[in-house]
C-alpha cells in the first residue's frame, strides 16, 4: 500500500472509532431526584421542651433527655406533609436533652443520620407571671394521683452496704401512668433523729431510689407527690457478729477486734471505728477515729482528767467501757 492509502486509511479508521463511541451515562446528580433539605431544632419553650424538625417523609427523630431517674426517650416520624413538625413536652428534671433525625433506612445500609441539635436546660425554671381578668369560676384543681410505695428488703445489715430498693408507682384517675417528670419525694425518718431523703421523677409512672442507714433500729419511708402520700416501714440492724465489738485496753494502748461480719468475712480494710471520751454527765471530752485492717483497729487512748466511759462504734454496733 502506498504512503497516501495508508494515510487515508487511517483516517477513516480515527473517523469510525470517533462516530461509533456509546454514550456516556448521565450525571449521577440528574439520575437521583433532588434530596429534601434537612433541619433539626431544640429548646426550651416556657414550661415546655419544643421540637421541630423538617426533612424528607418518613425521616426518624428521637429526643433523649438525662434525668436522675434515667433518660426520658421520645420518638417518631415526620409526616408525608410538607412544612416543619413541631412536638412540644413538658421539661423534665434534667440538666441537657439532644435530639438527632435519621433518613429512613434502606435495604443496601443502616439509616443516615441527617442532624442533630443539644439543648442545655436551665437549673430551675424561670417563673413567669400573667395578669388575667379576674374570674368567677373556681381555679382547676390537679388530677388526683393514686399510688403504691414498696420497700425490699424489710430489713438491711449494716456495715455489708445493702441498700433499701424504694420503688413509687403513680396512676391517674383513668388508670393511665402519671406525666413523666412528676416529682416524687422519699424521707426516711430513725432513730436519733436520723432522716434520708431523696427526690425523684416519674418515668411511666415509676420512680425509684437506693437509700443505705448508717443508723441502726427501724425507719418510717414516706413518699409524697403533690396530694398523693404513702408509707411503709423497715428496718436496719448491725452485721457485726455477736453485735458487740471486743476490746482489748492495756494501758494508753486499745485494740479492737478481730472483727467479722455475720457472713464469715473481715470488715473491708479501712472501716472506720470511732473512740468516745466521756464524763459523768455524758459531755464528750475527747473524741478519735481509727481504722481496721485485717479486721483489728487500734489507738492509744490519752490521759483525761474527768472522763469515766469510754464509747466506741462500729457500723452500728457499739460498746462502753468503764475508764481505769
Amino acid at each position: 500500500m502506498t504512503p497516501p492509502a495508508r494515510r487515508l486509511a487511517a483516517a477513516l479508521l480515527a473517523l469510525c472509532l470517533v462516530a461509533c463511541r456509546p454514550a456516556s451515562d448521565p450525571p449521577a446528580s440528574a439520575a437521583r431526584p433532588a434530596s429534601v433539605p434537612a433541619s433539626l431544632s431544640l429548646r426550651a419553650a416556657g414550661t415546655d421542651v419544643q421540637l421541630r424538625a423538617s426533612g424528607p417523609a418518613g425521616a426518624r427523630w428521637q429526643v433523649v433527655c438525662d434525668t436522675f431517674a434515667g433518660p426520658l426517650v421520645w420518638n417518631g416520624t415526620l409526616p408525608p406533609a410538607p412544612g416543619p413538625a413541631v412536638t412540644r413536652w413538658p421539661r423534665p428534671d434534667a440538666r441537657s436533652c439532644e435530639a438527632t433525625l435519621h433518613a429512613p433506612p434502606d435495604r443496601a445500609g443502616g439509616p443516615t443520620l441527617l442532624a442533630r441539635a443539644a439543648l442545655t436546660l436551665p437549673a430551675t425554671r424561670p417563673v413567669t407571671v400573667t395578669a388575667a381578668a379576674p374570674s368567677s369560676a373556681p381555679p382547676t384543681a390537679p388530677a388526683p394521683l393514686t399510688g403504691r410505695l414498696t420497700v425490699t428488703p424489710a430489713s438491711v445489715r449494716l456495715g455489708l452496704r445493702e441498700p433499701w430498693a424504694a420503688q413509687v408507682t403513680l396512676r391517674r384517675a383513668d388508670g393511665t401512668p402519671a406525666p413523666d417528670g412528676t416529682p416524687v419525694l422519699l424521707s426516711a425518718d430513725g432513730p436519733a433523729g436520723a432522716r434520708l431523703s431523696a427526690t425523684r421523677v416519674t418515668v411511666n409512672g415509676e420512680a425509684s431510689w437506693q437509700l443505705t442507714p448508717d443508723v441502726p433500729g427501724r425507719y418510717r419511708l414516706q413518699a409524697r407527690a403533690g396530694r398523693w402520700q404513702a408509707t411503709a416501714a423497715a428496718a436496719a440492724q448491725p452485721a457485726l457478729l455477736g453485735r458487740r465489738p471486743p476490746v482489748l485496753w492495756a494501758g494508753p494502748d486499745l485494740e479492737v477486734g478481730p472483727l467479722r461480719w455475720t457472713t464469715g468475712a473481715y470488715p473491708d480494710d479501712g472501716t472506720p471505728v470511732t473512740l468516745q471520751a466521756l464524763n459523768r454527765s455524758g459531755r464528750v471530752l475527747w473524741t478519735a477515729q481509727v481504722t481496721t485492717a485485717q479486721g483489728v483497729a487500734r489507738a492509744r487512748v490519752p490521759t483525761l482528767t474527768g472522763a469515766v466511759t469510754l464509747r466506741l462504734s462500729v457500723a452500728g454496733a457499739g460498746e462502753s467501757l468503764p475508764w481505769p
